[in-house]
This record gives C-alpha cells, structure tokens and sequence, in this order.
C-alpha cells in the first residue's frame, strides 16, 4: 500500500480539516473527507484533487511517481481506510457519483479508476505500513477526463454523504522539487494587440513531429530559443511550446502581425507560449512556474501575462485541434545569464544561460 500521508493515518481518520492540512501539508481546498458509517464500522474516505499543489505536501517519492503522470487530467485520489487492519470491506467504488454545474453527474465505471493498491476496485484493504495501530485501506486514482473539470466546484457523494471541492484556479505555490520558493515582483500591465491569428501552421504543429529541434527549424529560429512540452496522458495530450523573445526572433518567419504584438516584449525578458492538443486537454496557465538556482518563482498576478489568443489568461482547457497563445513574463529575479527552467505541473523544459 502506498500511503500518501507519511504521518499518522489516524488523522486524517479523525482529525478535523485545520488538523490534517497542518499534518500532511495539503492545501484545504484540494481534500475532503467522507465519514460513512457501515455495518457499524466508520469509513473515511479521504478524496484529494491531483493538481500541481498536491505535490507540495508529504508525498512518498512512489506515490508522487504515480501521481505525476495525472496532474492536470481531472483526477482525484481515492484513499478509503478504517481504523482497524482487516483483509477486505464494503467500499464500492461503482458508488460513487460526482457532480458539477452544467453537467451531468458523472457516475465512473471500472474503467475510470486506476488502482495503486492491488484490489482497490474489489474492496480489498492492506494493513498501514505504521502498524496496526493505524488501521487498514487502500488507494486509487479516479480518471474524470472531460466528465468534470477540478478547476470549477464539484461535489462528490458517496454512500449518502457528499462534499464540495472549490479548487483554486492558480498555483498558489510549486511543487516542493527545491527548498525555496518565491512569488515574482510585480510586473507592471502590458497591453498588446492580439493579432487576427497566431499561425498559419496550427496544423503541422498539432498533428506532425513534435520536438525543439523540428520547431526552430520550422520557424527559422536559433534553436537554443525554442523548448517543447509533450505531456500524454491517458486520454488526452497537451503540447507546450515555448520561445524566448530575444532580439533574433525578429529574423523568425512568424507572421507580420505576430510580430506587431509582440515587439513591446522581445528583449524584455519574456517567453512566448503555445498551448496545443491534438485530443483535446486541461491547460491552464496558472501552472507555469519557474525555477532556477534552488529557488521555484511562482506567478500570482495578471500582469505576469499577456494574451495573444482571446481567454489565454482565464483557460481550464485547449479544444482539440485548437491553439491558445500567451506570453510569460519572466519573473524579475530571474538571470537570462544562467541557465534556468519553464515548469508545467511537474513537468519541464530546461534553457541554457542566454
């Protein structure tokens, strides 16, 4: 069993909200647990959203292995526990139901769940690793793809209780892959005009070869300007490109009105980003960061960027076949004299000293 709260499981069994955020590091607005009283026995059923911020909690290296895959796929953690050590029990997951505004209730079958611990979907428990003084469970991963977007209020319900997630739309830190974090100094606004259209090549760049190297030739770029993402994950795929606006990218073959818009921004320290998907996928800027010597800058302002696609600021997804076009504003601590990284959840793409 892998245990996603390294302390003590009886917390989370009893503790209150306030308790078990303090104990495991967890943000409040990513948990919720469900007290079911069956055959007089009480199931707490401890539901956490898979987001970015999830990573910044006491995650085991395992756990946090199999988590990373799903961040930004619609997908919560199912750990349901007792606080006595027995082989088995009643937890159906084909019970559980979640809602969402604008939706339909999406009921899961087998098929949406992943189980991390072996009999997950059967109802089979394994004892605590701590001892048998911290009862028994077991994990799961359920898969809500399109079904639900974790980005908006839900509520779950299980065996007649339910409890509603409102999970912020911005990271409010980054994943705990350093020992420091910092939010970016304020930028001051910048308003750009937002070309009639991005590229003419959105084809190509959603269906064909994606790689750095294919993507600065395709644009007559220096390559050591341009970084992709190709983020698969069960259903969906997202594909990042970025670009540094140094002053050769005026020499790029991107389109006149491309150019127009960005010109406030070349040589400012900025990077242009494409969001694309071939499926369809979650995307949502807030979850860029960005790192370098030891320390993860995080964004919290607005002003951190700027649209070239209507709604690039405010987006819970790209549709598929779609592109959505911003720029990040690197944050003011950052040296282009040294080498740093572009994250997205818990994924990146790494830039040599400029």
């Amino acid at each position: 069993m892998l245990l996603m709260v390294l302390l003590l499981q009886i917390m989370v069994l009893a503790g209150t909200p306030e308790q078990v955020a303090s104990k495991t590091g967890l943000d409040q607005d990513l948990f919720s647990t469900l007290n079911i009283e069956v055959n007089g026995t009480q199931l707490s059923v401890f539901v956490v959203a898979v987001t970015e911020r999830a990573f910044n909690s006491r995650v085991s290296e395992q756990l946090l292995a199999t988590l990373s895959p799903y961040v930004g796929g619609n997908v919560l953690y199912v750990n349901p526990a007792v606080e006595e050590v027995m082989p088995s029990f009643p937890f159906n997951p084909a019970v559980f139901k979640v809602s969402q505004d604008g939706a339909p209730d999406f009921v899961p079958t087998a098929n949406d769940w992943v189980e991390i611990s072996e009999g997950f979907l059967s109802g089979r428990f394994v004892m605590n690793p701590g001892g048998e003084a911290y009862g028994s469970g077991s994990e799961g991963l359920l898969l809500m793809d399109g079904h639900i977007d974790i980005m908006r209020p839900f509520t779950i319900s299980y065996g007649g209780q339910s409890a509603t997630f409102s999970v912020h739309s911005y990271a409010t830190s980054a994943p705990s892959t350093t020992s420091g974090t910092a939010s970016s100094p304020a930028q001051s606004s910048v308003v750009v005009p937002i070309p009639p259209q991005v590229t003419d090549l959105q084809d190509a760049l959603t269906t064909g070869e994606f790689t750095a190297e294919g993507m600065a030739s395709l644009f007559s770029l220096p390559p050591a300007l341009v970084r992709t993402l190709d983020i698969t994950m069960r259903t969906s795929e997202l594909r990042l490109l970025f670009v540094l606006l140094s002053e050769d990218v005026r020499s790029g073959s991107f389109s006149d009105d491309l150019l127009t818009s960005i010109e406030p921004l070349i040589g400012t320290g900025a990077m242009m980003v494409w969001a694309l998907s071939p499926t369809g996928s979650p995307f949502t800027p807030w979850s860029f960061f960005v790192q370098q010597n030891g320390t993860n800058y995080v964004f919290f302002s607005d002003a951190s960027f700027v649209e070239l696609t209507p709604g690039f600021l405010r987006s819970v997804e790209v549709p598929a076949g779609q592109l959505l076009a911003g720029v990040i504003r690197l944050p003011k601590g950052i040296d282009l004299a040294q080498p740093f990284a572009v994250f997205y959840g818990t994924n990146s793409a790494a830039f040599d000293a400029q």
